[in-house]
């Protein structure tokens, strides 16, 4: 778990693909490779190295990836 940093490291699976969702990819009906490449597209767009600000919003589509392949592995 996460201590001291603010954040929960745990997301429900709904909230996992709410997210996914609200960026473009539907989780819950792609291949775990369309899901995978799909998760790179959203990593190269949001990195904070890339893109500034975006340090949570790049935290939560790890955590909601993490969740997903965890949960309800795709495909």
């Amino acid at each position: 778990m996460n201590q001291g940093s603010g954040r929960s490291s745990e997301m429900s699976l709904q909230d996992a693909f709410t997210l996914f969702r609200r960026l473009g990819v539907n989780a819950e009906t792609i291949s775990r490779a369309e899901f995978n490449a799909a998760y790179i597209g959203l990593a190269r767009r949001y990195h904070p190295d890339a893109n500034p600000n975006t340090e949570d919003l790049m935290a939560n589509i790890n955590r909601a990836r993490r969740t997903i392949l965890e949960s309800y592995k795709p495909g």
